[in-house]
């Protein structure tokens, strides 16, 4: 495949991260719905939007392996790599987790009524795994990612050529923790035995074949991924127990559909095609959004409650309201906020890069 035609930035990985914080705010939107409200418009069922997050993994490990693509393998290129994914998420997540801190401890209860033990407030900053969850309930899949992130910058230490094996072995790792030690598990090691290993792997065997080979078929890739995926939304929300979204079928559904996904929307990119404006520009503010939709649903829900009537006719309003006043927020963070933290991080990047060994 000629990846000369692909992009630094793709536009297909842009509008699937569209795709994927949207999912998460509907489902978002209707826990507020459910926990503010007596009348409902949007039912549980829309709890397959958690689904979103897994469209998120399959897309991180995806772009670990497609970012470098071109640089040489080394202890230098797995500083830099974890420089930035470091810089990428901590600065803009205590940003937002700060004044949810101070909140937190003046008046816990308006951060939130679920939260039964408080969290541990250091670990929630560092993300560092815990029985519970962090401060800002999002936090958990940043947990994760910041997993998958030292996992991957420990795979840069050594030659392109055993990536794949090593890839394979960090799976097996998984397979073998989960089969000897679950199903009780330390908050670590639920996070090195976690099936949702296997959609961050699926994401990157992905990049590892899209930058080998051709799939000029992308259309045919891309109708197996939303079949797939769409299946798996119908079992997850109308036949799965109510432990599917912390068990390991959730992997097992998720993780060929949402790889599928990518696949399919990245050969289409190549093959020419375009893709929504709105998911792009949605997409390039999905880290801003997934951090504070939660935050801006609770807020204006609340508030939102307090003049609730009987009935469906404010539902129908306001719902649509909270969706694009967190659409605001969200870009708003991204432009004052994210934007700038971005290219700072990118500068001094640029200068550690230039250092001699």
């Amino acid at each position: 495949m000629n990846t000369g035609q692909l992009p630094a930035r793709l536009n297909s990985i842009r509008a699937l991260r569209g795709v994927a914080v949207l999912l998460v705010l509907f489902s978002h939107l209707m826990a507020v719905e459910r926990n503010f409200f007596g009348d409902r418009l949007l039912t549980d069922v829309w709890i397959i939007g958690f689904s979103g997050v897994d469209i998120f993994f399959a897309i991180s490990g995806f772009i670990m392996v497609y970012i470098t693509k071109d640089i040489q393998f080394g202890l230098r290129s797995s500083l830099l790599f974890l420089f930035a994914r470091i810089s990428r998420i901590y600065p803009l997540y205590w940003i937002v987790t700060l004044p949810l801190t101070l909140v937190w401890i003046e008046l816990p209860q308006f951060v939130s009524s679920s939260i039964q033990v408080a969290p541990d407030l250091l670990r929630s900053f560092l993300l560092f795994p815990d029985v519970r969850d962090p401060l800002l309930p999002v936090g958990w899949t940043l947990i994760h990612e910041m997993y998958f992130y030292f996992v991957f910058g420990f795979l840069l230490l050594f030659s392109r050529k055993f990536l794949l094996a090593l890839l394979l072995l960090f799976a097996g790792v998984a397979v073998a923790g989960y089969v000897i030690v679950g199903p009780v598990f330390t908050p670590v090691q639920r996070i090195i035995f976690s099936p949702l290993t296997f959609e961050f792997l699926a994401g990157a065997l992905v990049a590892m074949a899209v930058l080998r080979w051709e799939f000029s078929r992308w259309w045919l890739w891309l109708a197996a991924g939303i079949i797939l995926f769409a299946a798996g939304l119908f079992y997850a929300g109308f036949l799965a127990a109510d432990n599917f979204w912390t068990d390991w079928k959730r992997a097992l559904i998720f993780a060929p559909s949402s790889a599928l996904l990518v696949l399919g929307c990245v050969a289409m990119e190549k093959s020419g095609k375009s893709f929504s404006r709105f998911l792009i520009w949605t997409g390039d503010q999905s880290y801003s959004l997934y951090l504070t939709h939660l935050l801006t649903l609770s807020l204006f829900g609340r508030i939102w409650g307090w003049f609730a009537v009987p009935g469906l006719v404010d539902n129908v309003i306001v719902l649509p309201v909270l969706i694009v006043v967190s659409l605001i927020v969200g870009q708003l963070t991204y432009i004052m906020l994210e934007r700038p933290l971005l290219s700072g991080s990118y500068l001094l990047r640029k200068k550690l890069a230039q250092i001699r060994q």
